[in-house]
């Protein structure tokens, strides 16, 4: 969609299809009274930080960088998650997953770098 659709209209457009998804799910909560609006701005704020920011900001970068950049510094998400997770949560990975997020990294790092032959 960010190449057919010009501007932030690729993630409204992917966010309201996402939203009449949930539409059952709203109904269950409002007939059996479980939607307060306490929940209710939880679920805004989960997702416009979860899905509409980091989307729109993908977008945005993507468009002006190169893919295989973008692949790259993609790549390195997981090694962000987990220092969140140690320093924010105090949750430290066991080797073996930091050895698998640096085998994940070093793989987007190979296939994009250019060919030489």
């Amino acid at each position: 969609m960010g190449t057919r659709l010009t501007g932030l209209q690729g993630p409204a457009l992917a966010t309201s299809i996402s939203a009449a998804g949930y539409l059952p799910v709203l109904a269950v909560l409002v007939a059996s009274g479980r939607l307060t609006p306490a929940a209710l701005g939880y679920a805004v704020a989960a997702g416009l930080l979860a899905s509409i920011v980091p989307y729109a900001i993908d977008l945005i970068v993507l468009r002006s960088v190169s893919t295989q950049v973008f692949g790259v510094v993609m790549s390195a998400h997981p090694v962000l998650a987990a220092v969140a997770g140690l320093v924010i949560l105090q949750q430290a990975l066991a080797w073996h997953e930091w050895v698998g997020i640096v085998v994940i990294v070093a793989a987007n790092i190979v296939a994009v770098r250019p060919c030489r032959g």
